[in-house]
């Protein structure tokens, strides 16, 4: 690493990944995403909140190993499919963090195929703290701000 702050010295594109990506990106909110793919945000260590509102769809081990991620929140008007492994080793896994969705859905995912591992975490998006949800309520887009704090060295 440099003697700058808020910079990346890059060997190759492994630590590139875990430099840039991996370790920054916090939170992810957009309402484009529809699908998320296996392991598409796998290991992201950074990330604690996402907020999809039209995801339908999440892949095989997708927030696996995403180590500080603590609310998930899916606004979709139906029950969003889960493949397996998807929150290995997170603290939704461990009982720490939760996953928000319509209250209208809530029971609902609770007893629906691989969502039902997770019945303890799930709650209304109603019971979301007030606070932070007018703060995500507000966000839009993919939060990328904080490498182009990196890339500008803000």
């Amino acid at each position: 690493m440099s003697d700058f702050t808020n910079t990346v010295d890059v060997v190759g594109k492994d630590e590139l990944l875990a430099s840039i990506i991996d370790k920054t990106i916090t939170e992810l909110a957009d309402d484009r995403i529809i699908t998320l793919g296996n392991r598409a945000i796998y290991q992201c260590l950074a990330l604690t909140s996402v907020d999809l509102p039209n995801l339908t769809s999440i892949g095989d081990s997708c927030f696996s190993y995403c180590s500080a991620l603590t609310t998930v929140i899916i606004r979709t008007g139906s029950v969003c499919t889960l493949a397996t492994d998807c929150f290995e080793s997170t603290p939704i896994a461990s009982g720490t963090g939760y996953i928000y969705v319509p209250a209208a859905l809530a029971e609902t995912y609770k007893t629906t195929t691989n969502w039902v591992t997770y019945a303890d975490q799930i709650r209304a998006i109603e019971d979301y703290p007030e606070e932070i949800k007018k703060i995500l309520f507000l966000k839009k887009g993919l939060t990328l701000k904080v490498i182009y704090d990196i890339i500008l060295n803000v």
